[in-house]
């Protein structure tokens, strides 16, 4: 049964590749210009049900006591910057599609069932990115057996859109979690059908060459030995995700040279442009998608940094604590070893959401990491909250 949260989490996936820019005069001009300017109002159309829920079922506001709560000030900060932006429409445009998923969490998280609904919105994440990463088999294909190994413009279908190699990576990485996990974790013969998306993602994974999406391989398969403990499956798995370092990064992305490997690729001068305009706006920043509309459109490929131009030092203490919030609980309440105990149902929903969040974690630093309306939001808020309530009532 599609349950309320879970219709409006579809709405979020639905308005993803897309915004302000398609809604326009032009998007009555064809019936696929017409659906993506469409696209682009569902966020705030799911905020918007949001707020018309919370005022009639009289719903507090989210408190600071977990992960969603600092996610909903940091945006209240960002929301009321906006209102001073130098392109307000667009910045309040971004802002209210960040709030969307996060008021749509705390629906959740104030209603009854919350594990089992919130499994629910895990499962969407996880039915989105694969048929997201399926939809971009033949351009991951097309180029891998072509030769063309990295900084490519992977295309999606139906004139969707395009996505670079790290966006594509990401999704080869959640693909490649969960597909582990499952295989490791289900003890009936058709667990070995997650061989082939494990297959797919890790070949994915060596094509893109995608440094963040190495990174969290690393930290990933740490966090998967640390909870799992020593299992003999690992003494495979464990040199084939050598394999996939040396090779995808050593050898091809940094051509044999460690400098090469870790250079920032022009990311510290972007960092660079972006503590200019916020010594201009320390305390309250500029508001979102600032770093687009102060930058040249350039992206900010660092998550403190991108909110605290959004929203100053005051939004970065709240951004900051969501993040680290998550890890305090984790690390508190002893989840890495608890999980171990969790039931069948929630186990490997727990695993998959301390991986996802040890990836996405890693990833911003190199990336602007639920800082702004994207999909890394929408992977990190439920999997943190996921994680936050289970954790709180064992």
């Amino acid at each position: 049964m599609l349950s309320f949260p879970v219709f409006l989490w579809f709405m979020l996936w639905g308005g993803l590749f897309t915004g302000l820019y398609n809604v326009t005069g032009e998007m009555f001009s064809s019936p696929l210009a017409f659906f993506q300017g469409a696209r682009a109002l569902l966020p705030l159309l799911a905020l918007y049900i949001c707020l018309m829920w919370m005022l009639l079922k009289g719903a507090k506001v989210p408190s600071f006591s977990n992960p969603v709560g600092f996610f909903f000030y940091y945006c209240a900060v960002g929301l009321a910057v906006s209102f001073f932006s130098p392109e307000k429409l667009t910045a309040l445009y971004w802002g209210g599609a960040y709030l969307a998923p996060v008021l749509v969490v705390w629906i959740v998280l104030s209603g009854e069932d919350i594990l089992e609904r919130m499994r629910k919105v895990l499962f969407v994440n996880y039915a989105a990115s694969f048929l997201i990463f399926m939809l971009l088999l033949p351009d991951i294909y097309g180029y891998g057996f072509s030769g063309k190994m990295r900084f490519m413009f992977y295309e999606l279908p139906f004139g969707l859109g395009e996505m670079r190699a790290n966006g594509v990576a990401r999704f080869a990485l959640v693909l490649f979690i969960i597909s582990g996990v499952r295989l490791l974790s289900q003890k009936n013969v058709w667990r070995y059908l997650w061989a082939v998306p494990l297959i797919l993602s890790t070949y994915t994974l060596m094509q893109t060459q995608s440094r963040t999406a190495l990174l969290g391989l690393v930290v990933a398969g740490v966090l998967l030995v640390y909870i799992m403990g020593l299992r003999w499956q690992f003494l495979f798995l464990g040199p084939a995700a050598a394999y996939v370092l040396w090779r995808a990064g050593f050898q091809e992305r940094g051509h044999g040279s460690l400098e090469r490997l870790v250079n920032l690729t022009g990311r510290q001068l972007t960092w660079q442009q972006a503590v200019v305009e916020i010594k201009k706006s320390p305390f309250l920043g500029w508001g979102f998608h600032a770093d687009r509309i102060l930058l040249d459109s350039q992206h900010m490929h660092n998550s403190y940094l991108h909110a605290m131009l959004h929203g100053g030092i005051v939004g970065l203490v709240f951004f900051a604590a969501a993040v680290f919030s998550i890890w305090y609980v984790i690390l508190k309440e002893n989840v890495l070893k608890r999980i171990k105990k969790a039931d069948e149902v929630n186990r490997p929903f727990l695993i998959e959401s301390v991986l996802i969040i040890g990836f996405l974690s890693s990833r911003s630093l190199f990336e602007s990491t639920a800082a702004f309306f994207g999909v890394d939001l929408l992977l990190f808020i439920p999997a943190a909250a996921y994680i936050y309530v289970w954790a709180k009532r064992q």
